[in-house]
């Protein structure tokens, strides 16, 4: 028995019956992932509804003057959370007045009245943490930044190196003295900021801080032996994770050096160089290190 003949109109229909059902699927598919990405929406709408309603409660409770701090701090965060800097700053001024100890709420302060343009705002209330305590890292970095960006060179300096003379012997000598050598490298002053460091690295032998900052110095004046052969010191003082890191870094300054020494981007131009004296120490290190 002969098979049918399909007429031309049956034939066509067959022919995209595949991809009808393909559609059909992907059709399927999507109907799927909009459906998920309606319960992803009801959720967040959900979670917002909840913020909001906890947000509510506090604002009442702040407007009949039982909020506590810490319902208050809740309140902040939600506050700064939805952009209200306003907002955050009216709750910000009497908590800081009240917790003059707790300078990170003053230095939040003074942030966001930088974000207010209010530069003198934000002097003042980094001023009221150094009057408390002179040698406050944080307080000495945020000082410095905002000095720096009003043009205040000299007031920066004045206030670093009373804190490195009141700091001494004592932890914070550290995190100030490394202001002290980035302002340095700021003005030019390399050799005084490689003494800097120098300097931090005898006072804190095993802290990677001043090694790493080091090695910054040395990478950018083009002393990539130098600068290697701090990182892998650096490396002996940190943790794990971090030291697979500076391998990344350690290499990568290496491969920029090999670079440079190709103009043309032929391999046949690449040669490697040959290790400094004080990467071949740094390997020998690394090589006890790695038996012990």
């Amino acid at each position: 028995m002969p098979l049918p003949t399909l007429s031309p109109n049956r034939r066509s229909s067959l022919l995209w019956l595949p991809l009808v059902l393909a559609g059909l699927g992907l059709a399927a598919a999507a109907g799927w992932q909009l459906g998920r990405s309606s319960e992803n929406q009801a959720v967040l709408n959900q979670e917002q509804q909840s913020l909001q309603r906890r947000s509510n409660a506090l604002e009442a409770k702040l407007i009949d003057g039982t909020a506590s701090d810490q319902e208050q701090l809740q309140l902040l965060k939600l506050r700064l959370a939805s952009g209200d800097t306003d907002g955050a700053v009216a709750l910000l001024e009497p908590l800081s007045d009240r917790n003059p100890n707790q300078w990170s709420l003053r230095l939040l302060l003074a942030d966001l009245r930088q974000q207010q343009n209010d530069a003198t705002g934000a002097e003042r209330e980094i001023r009221q943490v150094l009057n408390i305590n002179p040698i406050q890292p944080q307080a000495l970095q945020d000082y410095a930044r905002l000095q720096l960006k009003l043009g205040n060179e000299a007031a920066v300096v004045e206030q670093l190196q009373a804190a490195a003379i009141a700091s001494q012997g004592r932890p914070e000598s550290l995190p100030i003295g490394l202001l002290q050598a980035d302002l340095q490298q700021r003005q030019g002053l390399m050799a005084e900021a490689e003494a800097t460091y120098s300097a931090l690295i005898a006072a804190h032998p095993t802290d990677p801080r001043p090694l790493l900052a080091l090695a910054l110095l040395e990478q950018g004046r083009g002393q990539i032996g130098a600068a290697t052969a701090l990182v892998q010191r650096a490396k002996l003082y940190s943790t794990p994770v971090a030291g697979s890191v500076l391998d990344q870094v350690a290499a990568s300054w290496s491969v920029g050096a090999v670079r440079q020494q190709a103009p043309s981007g032929d391999a046949a131009d690449l040669a490697i160089p040959e290790p400094t004296e004080a990467e071949a120490s740094g390997s020998d290190r690394n090589e006890l290190a790695g038996r012990g």
